[in-house]
């Protein structure tokens, strides 16, 4: 797995955080690491994070996966935008 679109939602609130990266398969072990060491790069998601108390409230995504879940409120949307990154 590559590079790609990915989605991390806090379940707790349902809040939902799409980014992209180079390194798909990696992403999600980086990002709790740097969670977990306070020294995420985006602020806001580092004290959702710190609010949550970590790991066990935040589920990761690839765009796959939200690809097949025909439930997800917006996909289609989500599909539209996916499809003009090519």
């Amino acid at each position: 797995m590559g590079s790609g679109i990915f989605a991390v939602v806090n379940v707790g609130t349902l809040r939902l955080y799409v980014g992209e990266t180079n390194q798909l398969q990696t992403r999600w072990g980086s990002m709790v690491q740097q969670l977990m060491e306070g020294r995420y790069a985006d602020p806001d998601f580092q004290a959702e994070w710190q609010r949550s108390q970590g790991q066990r409230h935040f589920t990761f995504h690839t765009s796959k996966d939200l690809l097949g879940e025909k439930t997800l409120r917006g996909r289609s949307q989500l599909l539209a935008d996916l499809q003009k990154q090519g």
